[in-house]
């Protein structure tokens, strides 16, 4: 076992222990193509958290989710979340078409599904095989690796795949 793959093992550990999920970041990589390689299967206006954030999937992704529900075992999901732009009196600024206006990209989050990967949470955190990750607007992994948000947010949806977003997946073209 190569000393990076220890390393990760041990820091999950004592990230558990303190109640903390630090996700397996370093397993999960941010791809280079997917701007232009994946899908844009949907935009969604986040007007609480005053953010707007476009969802991409491959298009292998996105056959599955149709034929069957689940994702398969090499699935990589990106999320990029946008400031949106605030109004004077700092409410989101709107379009034409009722959708909030993007401001800067503030950051990039990947899941990723891989077979045996999540098996070291406990149940109340597991959120089946996948594991996340956080990138700077630069493409550069985040030094902030706390996923416990995301784990604790997803296991509400273990029936779809842990996945919020697999109706669209499901209907997008």
């Amino acid at each position: 076992m190569d000393k990076r793959k220890i390393f990760a093992g041990a820091a999950v550990a004592v990230a558990l222990a303190s109640g903390l999920a630090f996700a397996n970041t370093d397993l999960v990589g941010l791809p280079a193509d997917y701007k232009t390689e994946y899908v844009r299967y949907a935009t969604v206006d986040r007007e609480d958290l005053k953010q707007v954030r476009d969802l991409y999937a491959s298009r292998a992704a996105l056959a599955a989710a149709q034929a069957t529900g689940v994702l398969p075992s090499g699935t990589t999901l990106v999320l990029e979340i946008y400031g949106a732009q605030l109004d004077a009196a700092q409410n989101p600024v709107k379009g034409a078409d009722g959708r909030m206006r993007k401001a800067a990209l503030a950051n990039v989050f990947i899941m990723e599904k891989r077979t045996g990967w999540g098996a070291q949470y406990p149940a109340d955190m597991r959120n089946g095989e996948w594991e996340y990750a956080r990138f700077t607007p630069a493409g550069t992994r985040h030094d902030d690796r706390n996923m416990t948000a995301c784990f604790q947010c997803h296991t509400r949806v273990a029936a779809s795949d842990y996945l919020f977003s697999l109706p669209a997946m499901r209907m997008a073209r």
